[in-house]
């Protein structure tokens, strides 16, 4: 019996700590993955420039200066949009993404998402709940957006249940609004939730009461 309980224990320990790891390891490799591509076409832009210099250039000095420019582009255009006239420069450019056929939608999409999670006062998630999808007995963490009435009155919640790890993509689901459970939690632990594809989460789910919910 010790002869097992000890492996037991040691399996745990194992698997608590593949899990750490994996939780620790993931996120550095997305970031230098995503940061890897941002330099890499911040290096193909400057090329040319790089190429005017009358000496060459090392790889490693290159890759700098692409950072170091990618920053700055960063910062400008976060000193810009902070502005009157760069907040209406952005919102001239939108304008123009949101008439072009299909671009407009993922762009539209992913903006409204990105501003609910990130941005505070935003009012586009409205709840976190709980809906049975993609069948009967399977549960999924879902956000409310809005409510909708048909003719006889029934009101029709506009649910978005997002994917796992990318919350930016989902789907959209019209789900009567009694059939909704709605949790006690916020929209940014429900993103930090779907992240991490469950990793991290809190111990118990708190429902608040139906009416409270709506």
């Amino acid at each position: 019996m010790e002869t097992v309980s000890g492996r037991i224990t040691w399996q745990r320990y194992v698997r608590t700590r593949l899990i750490s790891g994996f939780l620790v390891l993931v996120p550095l490799w997305i970031t230098y993955f995503v940061a890897s591509t941002l330099f890499g076409v911040m290096g193909s832009v400057l090329q040319p420039l790089f190429r005017l210099l009358p000496w060459e250039l090392s790889p490693a000095v290159t890759w700098f200066l692409s950072v170091l420019a990618f920053l700055l582009v960063v910062f400008l255009v976060g000193v810009i949009t902070s502005r009157v006239i760069g907040k209406r420069l952005l919102r001239w450019g939108e304008s123009i993404i949101l008439r072009v056929p299909v671009i407009k939608n993922i762009y539209g999409a992913a903006k409204q998402v990105i501003d609910a999670i990130s941005l505070p006062g935003k009012n586009a998630f409205q709840s976190v709940v709980l809906v049975e999808y993609p069948r009967p007995g399977l549960y999924a963490l879902a956000f409310v957006t809005g409510v909708t009435r048909d003719a006889s009155g029934q009101a029709w919640s506009r649910v978005f249940i997002p994917t796992a790890p990318n919350p930016t993509s989902g789907f959209l689901e019209f789900i009567r609004s009694e059939e909704l459970r709605t949790l006690d939690m916020s929209v940014e632990t429900a993103v930090k939730v779907i992240v991490s594809g469950g990793f991290i989460a809190p111990d118990r789910m708190e429902f608040l009461p139906a009416e409270q919910g709506r």
